[in-house]
């Protein structure tokens, strides 16, 4: 995806419905319009851990914020970048662009890395791989809120917290979102528990990882039934000819290898209209 024909205006809209005008001050064009000239970037932030072949690895992060902004509660977006959870990093160009943008519009925004990597190519290790990277974006979450709870740092507003990204970060965002309850996991409860449930063992235990709304950039859930009424509001971005993420329910190929069916933005755009899930749905 070629972040120039994003509609980032669009995004930041969206997000801007969400606040809360008693609490952010949203003046002078803050949060839906460009006011900051220049970002400024902390590279390689640790956020988190997991285990890899019985070696401890680092998750890190690069975070982004207007220079010289004096707000002290401002909105998070949390972001990961695409490539099937087999490759790819948090210095991609789209998530890159959408951070540096988003920065200037006011919002503290972050690129992650999270977990990649499966073999064979099958639907179990790519549902455990969806459900890792999911864990991770949760720690980077968490991560923030914990700050705010503690050195503040990064001067967010832990009620207004967002997460999104482009095709497998997308997945993971809505994910993070819609894949609240155990139930919902297909491999079953003893196969999630033995990969540490929902929330995942990443990092920054204790704090809540929920997000106020979604983007979600060509990405897909595993069911769209997870959108349940009352769910946050989300914002997609699909091409309808997308031949890596199906744009409505089909099945998902990685690699060259057909992996399971999924449901595109096209089928939950229709979910959640039904269940009352604010969702604009741009093709």
């Amino acid at each position: 995806m070629n972040s120039k024909f994003l509609p980032l205006s669009i995004l930041a809209v969206i997000l801007f419905s969400t606040l809360s005008f008693a609490q952010l001050d949203t003046s002078n064009g803050r949060y839906y319009a460009p006011i900051f000239s220049n970002v400024t970037t902390s590279s390689n932030v640790v956020f988190g851990s997991y285990i890899s072949f019985g070696l401890q690895t680092n998750l890190t992060m690069d975070i982004y914020q207007p220079t010289g902004d004096m707000a002290t509660m401002r909105p998070l977006i949390v972001l990961a970048h695409g490539g099937s959870f087999q490759f790819g990093d948090k210095n991609e160009a789209d998530i890159v662009s959408m951070c540096q943008t988003f920065a200037k519009m006011g919002y503290v925004t972050c690129s992650i890395n999270y977990r990649t990597g499966f073999f064979p190519i099958d639907s179990v290790n790519a549902t455990q791989a969806v459900l890792k990277a999911t864990q991770d974006m949760k720690a980077a979450v968490r991560f923030f809120r914990k700050d705010a709870a503690t050195a503040n740092t990064y001067k967010i507003h832990p009620d207004y917290v967002y997460v999104g990204g482009s095709s497998a970060g997308a997945f993971m965002a809505l994910h993070l979102a819609y894949m609240d309850q155990p139930s919902e996991f297909p491999l079953g409860l003893a196969t999630l528990t033995s990969l540490g449930g929902l929330e995942g063992t990443s990092g920054n235990p204790g704090y809540p990882s929920n997000a106020s709304a979604v983007i979600n950039l060509c990405g897909a859930l595993g069911d769209a039934a997870y959108l349940q009424a009352g769910d946050v509001p989300f914002v997609s971005m699909h091409g309808n000819a997308d031949a890596t993420v199906p744009y409505a329910h089909a099945i998902i190929v990685s690699l060259g290898y057909s992996v399971m069916y999924v449901d595109g933005s096209s089928s939950i755009h229709a979910r959640a209209l039904s269940v009352g899930v604010n969702n604009p749905f741009y093709t």
